[in-house]
């Protein structure tokens, strides 16, 4: 009987040791499950913050895309939302819009506002003979902007914009700020400044005292040249500088009297020019998190 109780016994404490582990295993099982659970919960609520980033900068260069055509006048933003959606881009084409029809683009601004801007035209050179019918002054000019418009094709409208250039009061652009660095020009822009001075400079070269732009996309060329004649002449020849189409910044100047008596003035100045200006598209990276954004800006350190 004795036997019996303790082999029974000894049953009832093997039961509750194997139950013992199940509930310890299912303890750890559970635990390691909830780890898991939320590993993953972390992860996947970083890669949607990540996609959110991604996308939030998607966004933000295609509208950047968008306000770019509008700006430019390639295409028409019909209902008026300030974007283009699917439909307007493919009913998109910029060769059968009319600039007179997309005011605030700087299309409008250049083929209509400026080209027929009459302070810029009573300040333009004479146009050249192409610019007339029949090269005939007395003819009338040809418009060049109704032959770009009825153009059919890229060349033709690239020839009549050239043209256009020469002949309407966009010509007073290049004048007052050329599109590349030309000495040659520089030096006939002077020449006509002494001319209608009545005076012949002493010295007259490029070069001298060089002067950066601080203006992106902005050339400089120096020039140096000395006046040597009376008082009335020198204020003439400053004069028409200070009148003229084309910018001169005056960096160094010396005054002072020659063995002959007269006004010396010794000038340094400088011109301007445009550099050829391209569009860039630029890079966005998206960082996961700030760490990831510092550790990427210290070289990785």
């Amino acid at each position: 009987m004795a036997k019996k109780k303790k082999e029974g016994a000894i049953t009832k404490r093997i039961k509750i040791s194997k139950t013992q582990r199940q509930m310890m295993l299912a303890a750890l099982g559970a635990s390691l499950t909830l780890g898991v659970c939320l590993v993953l919960s972390l992860f996947f609520i970083r890669y949607m913050s990540f996609n959110g980033k991604v996308m939030d900068a998607k966004d933000k260069s295609i509208s950047n895309y968008e306000k770019t055509i509008l700006n430019v006048g390639l295409c028409v933003d019909k209902n008026k939302d300030g974007k283009l959606n699917d439909k307007e881009i493919e009913e998109c084409d910029p060769t059968q819009l009319e600039a007179e029809n997309l005011p605030g683009t700087l299309r409008y601004n250049v083929l209509v506002s400026m080209a027929k801007n009459q302070d810029l035209e009573s300040v333009a050179r004479e146009a050249l003979d192409i610019c007339y019918v029949d090269k005939n002054p007395e003819s009338g000019k040809i418009d060049y902007y109704a032959l770009y418009k009825a153009a059919q094709n890229d060349a033709d409208r690239r020839s009549y914009i050239s043209l256009m250039r020469m002949c309407s009061a966009l010509r007073a652009i290049p004048d007052a700020l050329p599109a590349q660095k030309n000495e040659e020009a520089l030096m006939a822009s002077l020449n006509q400044i002494f001319l209608l001075s009545d005076f012949q400079p002493e010295s007259l070269s490029p070069g001298g005292n060089y002067i950066a732009s601080q203006i992106p996309g902005l050339g400089t060329i120096p020039v140096s040249f000395v006046v040597e004649t009376d008082s009335k002449t020198t204020l003439a020849v400053l004069s028409n500088m200070e009148r003229s189409i084309r910018s001169f910044d005056i960096s160094a100047a010396t005054i002072g009297w020659s063995e002959g008596g007269q006004l010396e003035l010794r000038m340094t100045a400088v011109a301007y020019y445009e550099g050829e200006v391209q569009f860039t598209e630029g890079e966005t990276t998206v960082y996961a998190s700030n760490e990831a954004r510092k550790r990427a800006r210290s070289g990785g350190n």
